[in-house]
């Protein structure tokens, strides 16, 4: 193989790595959220405590869009249980109003096993597509950029 095959497979191979990864970086956490929630899903972190879990959801609040306080927030588990936050963290400038918000909730290990919904104003968000429950590997937490684990 001569010098130059060598360096066009060497410039291919390095482009080809550099698509996938800006293609993991910049790819939506749900590609058509629920515009009647207001928010999208930007992260979502989950950590083992004991024999439960706490899962943060990190939402960015639509651009022009206002989240509503007077509004149930909820999520919804697989087999129909709804729960609410144990906690909310709100984020923003003054001029803006809330631009980012976290919501933590505190789960069983049965409550992972399938699909996360959250509820919030008129619509709905996908937190979690997959069955069965993330692996931690013995990681106190994880933090996932899509639906899908």
């Amino acid at each position: 193989m001569s010098r130059q095959q060598l360096r066009i497979i060497l410039w291919v191979s390095v482009s080809v790595a550099s698509a996938f990864s800006a293609w993991g970086w910049f790819r939506p956490y749900a590609w058509k959220p629920d515009p009647a929630a207001r928010c999208k899903v930007v992260e979502t972190l989950i950590s083992r405590d004991h024999d439960y879990f706490w899962l943060e959801v990190h939402l960015k609040v639509n651009p022009g869009m206002k989240h509503d306080l007077l509004k149930p927030v909820s999520l919804q588990t697989a087999r129909g249980a709804l729960l609410d936050p144990a906690d909310t963290h709100f984020a923003g400038q003054e001029a803006s109003g809330v631009t980012d918000i976290w919501f933590k909730f505190w789960l069983e290990s049965s409550d992972l096993e399938g699909e996360l919904n959250l509820s919030l104003n008129d619509g709905k968000l996908l937190v979690k597509s997959t069955r069965g429950i993330p692996k931690l590997a013995g990681e106190n937490g994880r933090n996932f950029t899509t639906h899908r684990w």
